[in-house]
């Protein structure tokens, strides 16, 4: 079966029937002895700040399973109350992530180490102790950590999303072992250029990052909330914006550093490794599917036309830690950002209509195990009948199971 954009679908996998993308990062920058991803990674400690996330967690688990003679891996982790750091760990590597890793190299789970931190404080609060092993011991850093939400006000995405990654750029520039620095943006940090396609480059900021880290911290934070609107202008919300001063300011300021500027688009749930379809949110996509799935969601104010850029989060791992062996290896501008967009629309045309009718017949075949109603959905981009359909599918069912659930909690009441 072929869509209308020189693409085919067989076996519910997009495929094109053309290279339509460009390869401008190539093995040939590299000298032909570079180590293999697995040699370069053996006997190196590794910062990672973000570990407990969505994220931060394939990561740890690809970067131990698949480079196994990795020294070291440590997480900066705020402090909690009434948890050791012992037991943050336990709890974290108990779960499905990990039980491939716990068959196949047992012992790598006790090369996780835990640093106190916190991103959104100078300096990340290190200990002089921590800072200092920072400083002469680690080699490699992965910055996933973020204020993901859109919701956050201007002040907290500011002082988390782009003062962080000022304060990681001073550590940074003190450590005397680093090899390559990666930091996690977002393929959508750029909404507001107005072009067809963003290339893999750092474009200028339309507001000073330094003004606003200083807004930040002095200003009322109802003052800024205030004037949100007008300082995100075409931004839609502070999450895409302070990644947005983060990229401008790893641009202007990482010189003598080694640094990848990585932009995933939206990041779901996995597609094999370690197992398929792994995911522990319901951010973005994943809460829409759930609610498909399990028959709760059954219409969606969508054009079906749209495409939708979504990312397995191993691939997009897989990117990261590929991302990062490439730049510490490279001949030529050292000093200069290597910035990739890890995304899929450019080479896959998954519309909204097409992903609803692949995700239908895989779901017919293999349903979940709870179902409210019959898992059907409908899309449109008018919002009359989106409102009608809400009114039907939604609203009028979930007012007569209320009513019918009231009527049994009074009977029960009665019987007893």
């Amino acid at each position: 079966m072929f869509d209308n954009n020189n693409y085919i679908v067989e076996d519910n996998i997009v495929k094109p029937t053309k290279k339509v993308f460009v390869d401008k990062v190539t093995l040939s920058q590299l000298s032909k002895n570079v180590p293999s991803i697995c040699e370069f990674y053996a006997d190196q400690n590794i910062l990672v700040t973000g570990g407990t996330g969505f994220m931060g967690k394939v990561l740890i688990e690809k970067l131990l399973r698949s480079c196994p003679k990795i020294k070291g891996i440590y997480l900066l982790l705020r402090s909690k109350k009434n948890y050791t750091d012992e037991e943050r760990l336990n709890k974290m590597f108990n779960i499905p992530l990990f039980n491939r890793l716990k068959e196949e190299y047992p012992e790598s789970l006790s090369k996780v180490k835990v640093i106190k931190g916190d991103i959104s404080k100078l300096e990340y609060g290190l200990s002089d102790s921590d800072l200092e092993f920072i400083i002469h011991e680690i080699n490699i850093v992965f910055h996933v950590a973020a204020s993901v939400r859109f919701d956050d006000s201007l002040k907290d995405a500011i002082l988390i999303n782009t003062r962080g990654t000022r304060e990681m750029l001073k550590i940074l520039k003190q450590m005397q072992n680093l090899k390559v620095f990666l930091y996690t943006s977002t393929t959508y940090c750029n909404v507001d250029k107005g072009v067809d396609t963003i290339e893999e480059k750092v474009y200028k900021a339309t507001t000073d990052w330094k003004t606003m880290i200083k807004a930040a911290e002095i200003m009322d934070e109802n003052v800024l909330n205030f004037l949100e609107e007008k300082i995100l202008n075409k931004y839609p919300n502070t999450y895409t914006f302070s990644k947005n001063l983060a990229e401008e300011l790893l641009f202007e300021s990482c010189e003598d550093v080694s640094t990848v500027i990585f932009r995933p688009s939206v990041v779901v749930g996995s597609e094999k490794e370690p197992m398929p379809g792994w995911v522990d949110n319901y951010n973005g996509p994943m809460g829409l599917l759930t609610g498909i799935m399990t028959g709760v969601i059954h219409a969606v104010y969508a054009n079906g036309d749209t495409k939708v850029d979504w990312m397995p989060v191993d691939i997009a791992i897989k990117g990261m830690i590929t991302s990062a062996w490439y730049k510490a290896l490279e001949q030529t501008d050292r000093n200069k950002c290597l910035v990739i967009n890890s995304s899929t629309s450019d080479f896959i045309n998954l519309s909204n209509r097409l992903f609803t009718n692949i995700g239908s017949s895989i779901m017919l075949k293999n349903p979940p195990n709870q179902l409210l109603w019959y898992p059907f959905c409908v899309s449109t981009p008018n919002k009359y009948i989106y409102w009608f359909y809400f009114v039907t599918l939604h609203l009028i069912p979930a007012i007569f199971l209320s009513v019918l659930l009231k009527i049994s909690i009074f009977s029960n009441q009665r019987l007893k």
